[in-house]
């Protein structure tokens, strides 16, 4: 028989109850005063609810928080969190009221260990291990606000710490010496000693929702580095471990961190660890511009468990920029992970890409007493080549030596830098007046490059969430391969300093184009960087060898005779300072210069740029602006075929010419996943960067702007994302030179396959590039259109395909095709092969002078790419890539005085024309230690075109795709060893 309570336990029970039902929203924590009461007034007015200012004790340190709803239950606090979310407040978290946090406790040896969420970390004595039953913690109900200014978190000299919306600091204990071997297993006693932090939920799909697994991650350093062990909960049968080359974002499991070395937002690191043992990392740059191009010496290990997967990793102090601090360092941190089986990413804290800020609302991660000590290493290289081609052998040997004094100031010198011999860029067609951007390789020039980054729009390979659709890379559908990429606007790109060398070739002499385009050796190069307070600058030089190529004479009477070319090297120069302060957001002014020096032509160019992120993060603004000044030597038109940016401007010959220009780009995140950008440009047709930089085309004005929208779980759905584009743009002579509407969309499902549309519709236009200066002419509108669909990368097999249609430019239709497919059988082995199909009719080339021809052709597009591991360290790699077109001529077009196209007569030679070009590499490489490796590799690449008098050109594409195998312009095996000795 039920019998009612007596009413005093009753009564103690529902206290209780009331008691750990308790909860709240915290909009963040300050340690100042005035930004915690500015954040309340922006909560209140943006949500219409009750909201306060409390004070806390963390870890012995006065921190206000902003708070609201915390007298309601769990239930009604969550629904105000989602409420916030919805709003714009994407950085709250919620707050179980005056329950104290809870660390996790030690860990075993064996098993791995068990972990509870918490949102703070336990106190810790300094400078001896943790001891995680020491909470000193003070509930908000039971402390009054203060009327002093509390100390600071220590910050950079002479700049602002920013501290927006972000939990209270994690404080990492510190070891004079730790015994702890990089091996996966968080079998070391010290692991015991120290707190676990587990606070994941999902960003990707960004549904903000706790993550199903527990991630248990924690922390030492010594003077060092920062050690870190995670266990990763997961089902033993789910787990998907994958082997790749550095810095390939496929789909596996994996755990990553970011950390904020600046602690102000400015600049940081990414590292990323996958079961396995395959690696990925780079830098970061406000607000969340990631890139790859940068590879650290750091180590670390992983292992399957019976429960998940476990991984350590160890980041040397060394390699990483921070300013000088005065007591103990603060950094920003958010871990993120990897569950491939479902295709969701956790982090911590919850930082969807769909969201406003990340930079500058990373989980503060106190450091007492990280003052790194004076670091040097050394790279020395030894490289033996032999090309059969021209039956050359070469030796060569150089160094590349890093001189950090201080953690504020590096200084970089290199002796023959190494040119990446063992890395092939992509096979890219190029049939117009455009240029091709190629990315960046050599260690000397990506060590320490962040300060010479202007604008987001500085390099191809960096990762933005601020007009993206897709989300971040590694997970998903397969997708095909894309032959339109997009090149980037910068001020410096490295890969001009040994580039393709400037001789000047006499008329009669003919060189070929494998030796023509042949990269510059380089003698030398230095560079420093450092920071004193909020300003921040670096250095650059570098000097060219001499280069001598190899021609022939191509007159009658000395026919096929052999002569060697001497050319001379250029010498380049760059400067760059930053300004930068921050508090109610981020305000930045810079400037960078750089020269081009060479007897045939002198460059200079002067920029500036601003950059302003709003308090609230969700507005930003980067500002660009370029002034040029370029002085070419009359000797420079024979040596046109580099010095194409010399140019006559009816004077009778090269003279100097001045340009200026620049760009805006305006980021607006109206809410979590509905994303506006404004891009403005202005170039006139004097601006000529490309001595040292990267513009696509001068002679332009215009905007743009862009809509983003991403939704997880709609209609059914698991996620669906758009993007929208509207642009015009024009020339000088006001003629509309680029302008269209631009739509993608993406529809995932919840099996992870997906379907993608893309359309284009692109109005009459006048195209002033492709004749090289023999007139603009006018072509017509013209729309695209195409469908792709891609099955789910975590399985053994996945494969995708396309189809679509293009209009051209004066009618008819380009069919459009791709398949591929994925076949991972085994961790250790990959095949990826993709085809891609263009069947071209009334295709518009230019021929020359104002004539142009229309043509009939088959593009092919066939690329492979085989992976064998024999451990992480050691890999087998194959490529293959080929581009061919077979084109036939079909109308004939002259540009009329008034632009437009009328029709010529058939000249005498057909226009009909081949290309076929290939690359082959086969690759081993042993990472003997971080950043020393030692590669055996063989690269075979043939270029061949034949035009209408060639009687090659009647031959099918695969005698083409023969010829150029077995004629091929380079035949290199390279033996190359690489060695990292300090640091």
């Amino acid at each position: 028989m039920r019998r009612l309570l007596p009413p005093s336990i009753a009564l103690a029970l529902t206290l209780v109850a009331l008691n750990a039902a308790a909860a709240g929203v915290v909009f963040g924590s300050f340690v100042n005063r005035g930004m915690a009461d500015a954040q309340r007034d922006r909560v209140a007015a943006g949500l219409e609810v009750a909201v306060r200012v409390v004070a806390v004790d963390v870890n012995g340190e006065r921190h206000y928080r902003v708070v609201a709803g915390e007298e309601g239950t769990e239930t009604q606090a969550r629904s105000m969190l989602a409420r916030a979310r919805a709003a714009g407040f994407s950085d709250a978290w919620y707050w179980p009221g005056v329950a104290p946090p809870r660390a996790t406790p030690p860990i075993d040896p064996e098993p791995a260990p068990t972990a509870v969420a918490q949102t703070e970390p336990a106190t810790v004595e300094r400078p001896g291990p943790v001891d995680p039953d020491a909470e000193a913690q003070v509930a908000a109900e039971d402390v009054a606000p203060l009327d002093v200014e509390p100390p600071a978190v220590a910050a950079a000299s002479g700049a602002g710490q920013m501290r927006l919306d972000v939990g209270d600091p994690i404080v990492v204990p510190r070891y004079d010496s730790v015994d702890i071997l990089i091996d996966g297993h968080l079998s070391e006693p010290v692991w015991n000693e120290v707190p676990g932090y587990d606070n994941m939920v999902i960003v990707e799909p960004d549904t903000l929702q706790p993550a199903r697994f527990r991630s248990v991650a924690r922390y030492i350093y010594t003077e060092q580095g920062l050690y870190v062990g995670v266990w990763n909960e997961q089902p033993p049968e789910t787990l998907i471990a994958r082997l790749s080359s550095r810095d390939d974002f496929i789909n596996r499991d994996g755990w990553g961190i970011t950390i904020d070395t600046s602690g102000q937002g400015l600049y940081g690191y990414w590292f990323s660890v996958n079961l396995g043992g395959s690696v990925m990392d780079g830098k970061v740059a406000p607000e969340r511009d990631f890139s790859r191009e940068w590879d650290g010496p750091w180590d670390s290990a992983t292992q399957a468990l019976d429960d998940g997967w476990s991984a350590e990793l160890f980041l040397p102090w060394s390699m990483m920029t921070m300013p000088q601090v005065e007591g103990d360092r603060t950094m920003g941190i958010f871990t993120n992970r990897k569950v491939a089986y479902i295709d969701e990413r956790w982090g911590w804290p919850g930082l969807p890409f769909t969201g406003a800020r990340f930079m500058s609302a990373l989980q503060p991660m106190l450091l007492p007493e990280v003052a790194p000590r004076q670091q040097m290493a050394v790279f020395p290289y030894l490289t033996a080549s032999h090309d059969t081609v021209n039956g050359q052998s070469r030796y060569r040997a150089g160094a590349d030596v890093f001189w950090r004094p201080s953690s504020n100031f590096q200084i970089t010198a290199a002796a023959y830098p190494d040119f990446g011999a063992v890395e092939s860029d992509d096979v890219i067609i190029n049939l117009t007046a455009r240029e091709t951007f190629f990315p960046e390789k050599r260690l000397f020039f990506l060590e320490g490059n962040e300060i010479f980054v202007t604008s987001g729009r500085s390099s191809s390979s960096r990762r933005s969430s601020s007009n993206s659709t897709s989300g971040a890379s590694g997970g998903g559908s397969r997708r095909n391969q894309n032959s339109f990429g997009g090149s980037p606007s910068t001020v410096l790109n490295t890969r001009r300093i040994g580039a393709a060398p400037v001789v000047d070739v006499p008329d009669n002499v003919n060189v070929g184009g494998g030796s023509a385009a042949q990269p510059t050796e380089l003698l030398g190069a230095a560079k420093i960087v450092g920071q004193t307070g909020g300003l921040r600058y670096g250095v650059l030089t570098a000097f060219e060898d001499d280069p001598l190529l190899r021609g022939e004479w191509d007159d009658a009477d000395d026919a096929d005779a052999e002569m060697m070319l001497d050319g001379i090297g250029r010498d380049f120069g760059v400067a760059r300072v930053l300004y930068e302060t921050t508090g109610a957001g981020r305000q930045a002014v810079g400037y960078m210069g750089t020269l081009l020096d060479h007897p045939l032509q002198t460059a200079k160019v002067h920029s500036v740029d601003t950059h302003h992120l709003a308090f609230s993060g969700r507005l930003r603004a980067d500002v660009q602006l370029l002034a040029s000044d370029v002085d070419c030597d009359p000797d420079a038109l024979r040596a046109g075929r580099q010095w194409w940016h010399c140019r006559d401007n009816d004077h009778g010959g090269l003279t100097s010419s001045t340009g200026y220009g620049g760009w805006a780009d305006i980021y607006f995140t109206q809410r979590q996943g509905l994303m506006h950008n404004i891009a403005l440009d202005y170039f006139d047709d004097e601006l000529n960067i490309n001595d040292l930089g990267f513009l696509r085309r001068n002679n332009m004005m215009g905007g743009r702007y862009s809509l983003s929208y991403i939704q997880p779980n709609i209609l059914g759905l698991r996620r669906m994302a758009s993007n929208v584009n509207v642009g015009y743009y024009e020339n000088e002579d006001g003629q509309p030179i680029r302008s269209g509407l631009f739509a993608f969309n993406s529809l995932t499902f919840n099996n992870l396959s997906e379907v993608r549309t893309s359309f284009f519709h692109f109005p009459e236009r006048w195209d002033d590039l492709e004749t090289r200066g023999k007139g603009a002419y006018k072509v017509d509108a013209r729309s695209w259109l195409d469908v792709s669909f891609g099955t789910d990368t975590s399985k053994t097999f996945s494969w995708s395909v396309m189809g679509g249609g293009m209009e051209e430019e004066l009618g008819g239709i380009t069919a459009m095709a791709a398949a591929g497919f994925t076949y991972k059988p085994l961790d250790r082995f990959s095949l990826d092969f993709d085809l891609n199909y263009f069947g071209h009719d009334g295709w518009l080339r230019y021929q020359e002078e104002r004539d142009l021809t229309t043509f009939e052709a088959n593009n092919w597009q066939p690329k492979l790419a085989m992976d064998l591991f024999l451990s992480a360290h050691q890999q087998l790699r194959l490529t293959m890539q080929w581009a061919g077109i077979d084109a036939t001529e079909q109308e004939f077009w002259r540009i009329a005085e008034d632009g437009s196209l009328v029709p010529r007569p058939q000249g005498d030679d057909s226009d009909d024309f081949a290309v076929s070009q290939l690359t082959a590499q086969l690759r081993y490489r042993w990472q003997i230690a971080p950043l020393s490796d030692l590669f055996f590799v063989y690269t075979r690449g043939g270029n061949r075109y034949f035009s209408g008098s060639d009687a090659e050109l009647a031959d099918g594409q695969l005698d083409h795709l023969l010829d150029a195998l077995e004629q091929p312009i380079a035949d290199i095996f390279v033996v190359k060893l690489r060695y990292r000795l300090g640091g």
